[in-house]
């Protein structure tokens, strides 16, 4: 018989992938500082899966239960121009909405697919990586910052992670144009929306919603595109 023969081979290619340094999730291994200890997680530390989303996830996404987390995933599809993942974090129930101003007016739009969206100004939303800010950890409040108007300045500068109340509470609906949705359904999404993230440079805001179950993964709900005071 040859079967003795491969485990020489056989142990060799298991020790090349045991030094891989990437995690079965695809994504690359924190360095542990020295005198750290490594964290032991227990079955309660781990959430259980959203059955309900199940069926649309992908491997490659890991099961972040970070709003924090999510954001690093999709500042990474945008920069990276990554359509694929990006649609992954859209809402599978509630889908993608981007909020937009054109002619004085709110344009709301639902979206589908990124890698086919075009903005208002006709350019694709992975155009919105030249503007991004340097952000991989937004900085957690209590409160978004809201700007001075009409000048669109903030007394805060930076990257910010928190509610998204402010954003609910906006009342754009009489005068805003739907398109691909009904207003019931964009005033669903909105009301679903519970962490935002808000660039100060742009006044740019991503809000965020969270699948239903312990497991249940952060999802990009609406992209607020027009700026830090609308006109």
């Amino acid at each position: 018989m040859r079967f003795p023969l491969l485990l020489p081979a056989l142990a060799a290619f298991l020790l090349t992938a045991c030094g891989d340094t990437k995690n079965p999730n695809g994504m690359p291994d924190e360095p542990r500082a020295t005198g750290q200890e490594a964290q032991v997680l227990t079955s309660a530390d781990v959430p259980d899966p959203d059955p309900a989303t199940a069926g649309t996830e992908k491997a490659v996404l890991p099961a972040d239960t970070s709003v924090a987390g999510a954001w690093v995933i999709l500042e990474g599809s945008l920069r990276g121009h990554d359509a694929e993942t990006f649609n992954q974090l859209i809402d599978p129930e509630y889908g993608l909405w981007l909020l937009e101003q054109s002619g004085g007016k709110p344009v709301i739009t639902r979206v589908a697919d990124v890698k086919k969206l075009l903005t208002q100004t006709d350019k694709p939303l992975f155009s919105l990586d030249k503007k991004l800010m340097d952000c991989p950890t937004p900085q957690v409040v209590e409160r978004l910052p809201e700007p001075s108007c009409p000048a669109g300045t903030f007394a805060q500068k930076g990257c910010f992670n928190g509610p998204s109340t402010q954003f609910r509470a906006q009342d754009f609906w009489q005068t805003a144009t739907l398109n691909q949705a009904t207003r019931n359904q964009a005033q669903a999404a909105v009301g679903r929306c519970v962490r935002g993230v808000l660039q100060t440079s742009t006044g740019y805001q991503f809000h965020f919603s969270k699948s239903a179950g312990a497991g249940g993964r952060w999802r990009i709900v609406f992209i607020d595109l027009r700026g830090a005071c609308p006109k």
